[in-house]
């Protein structure tokens, strides 16, 4: 994968690759409700008492390598400081461009496809 133009927005992150296809991820600033969110929405039972280090990497070592786990939307790594990271990369793409649209308060034309979209998103963002 090539990236072809990348926009951030908030914690958002938007890519257009060579081929056109578009990518969203979010990263968190609260990693442990991050965590929690992965575990609730893939049905994974959990310690309320876990930091988010013993959250992060149980998971990364029941459900990825010991290093990185992708749990249902969520990608989990451990990084090199042992602190954990969380992105979530949408699989309803159209709908997280329109979330994002919405909160900066640009119009995404109904006749759009996803691509298209994000395109114009990433360079709206980048203006």
């Amino acid at each position: 994968m090539a990236v072809k133009k990348i926009a951030r927005a908030g914690n958002y992150i938007l890519l257009q690759e060579d081929s056109g296809t578009i990518a969203v991820f979010r990263d968190y600033d609260n990693v442990k409700g991050a965590l929690r969110e992965a575990a609730e929405s893939n049905g994974l039972a959990y310690d309320n008492n876990w930091t988010t280090r013993q959250f992060g990497t149980k998971l990364c070592k029941e459900l990825g390598n010991g290093k990185m786990a992708k749990v249902g939307e969520y990608f989990i790594m451990i990084q090199d400081s042992g602190s954990i990271g969380v992105l979530k990369h949408y699989a309803n793409t159209l709908g997280a461009l329109r979330e994002i649209a919405k909160a900066i308060r640009f119009t995404i034309d109904p006749k759009w496809n996803t691509r298209t979209a994000g395109s114009k998103l990433i360079d709206a963002i980048n203006k």
